[in-house]
């Protein structure tokens, strides 16, 4: 039997590990601390394009490329977020409810980092489909995240982001996402895509491409 202080000493590495974890996941979806993407997001009736941009501090803001989605934009500051319609004097705030609809679902899970956001509460062993990975539990740091706690799954070969699911604070699932395969932009391991799942069973997939290191403009991010 190991004894009960060996048992503790290891408790300390065990959440070192998982916090190492996130931030390798969180590189690949943020391999620079500012930097822009093109997100394409598609679901069986509707086909999307947006221009992400991301700052150091972790805000960002999505503009709209397709054709209906000129002009719009959606905005997110800390933990507050916007949606800017052309025409419209005043910018709409979206609610941590809302976020789980449209663009806004797709830039929030987006935009979570989830070294930042999220604290682990356990690591486990487990294996998702053939793949032998680790098994995170997540809680948020702030009330102010939609997500309250968050299952994840990281492939230990090479380590990646496999599936999270993203739970309310009432227990219930909000989305599930299954991540797309490892691409290489700029010479950095980056995400390809991901797919979302509401609890409806509505799929949505999220493309990412044309990423570029830099050229962020403070004046995107002017608080409305």
């Amino acid at each position: 039997m190991r004894p009960w202080f060996l048992l503790l000493a290891a408790l300390p590495a065990l959440a070192q590990s998982g916090e190492e974890l996130l931030t390798r996941v969180d590189r690949l979806r943020h391999p620079w601390s500012a930097f822009t993407v093109e997100l394409e997001l598609k679901d069986p009736k509707t086909a999307q394009r947006w221009k992400v941009s991301a700052r150091e501090n972790g805000d960002a803001r999505l503009d709209g490329l397709s054709e209906k989605e000129l002009g719009r934009a959606v905005l997110m500051l800390g933990d507050q977020m916007w949606l800017l319609l052309p025409g419209s004097k005043r910018p709409l705030k979206v609610t941590p409810q809302q976020r789980l609809l449209g663009p806004a679902a797709g830039g929030d899970v987006a935009r979570t980092r989830f070294r930042k956001d999220y604290t682990v509460q356990e690591v486990t062993e487990e294996t998702l489909g053939e793949r032998p990975c680790w098994r995170l539990d997540l809680t948020a740091r702030s009330p102010a995240l939609s997500a309250r706690t968050v299952r994840l799954w990281v492939a230990k070969e090479p380590v990646a982001p496999l599936r999270a699911e993203f739970f309310l604070a009432s227990g219930k699932l909000a989305r599930s996402a299954a991540f797309g395969p490892l691409t290489t932009a700029l010479g950095q391991p980056v995400l390809s895509g991901l797919e979302l799942t509401e609890p409806s069973g509505l799929k949505v997939g999220l493309a990412f491409s044309a990423w570029s290191k830099g050229g962020v403009s403070p004046e995107l991010f002017r608080e409305p």
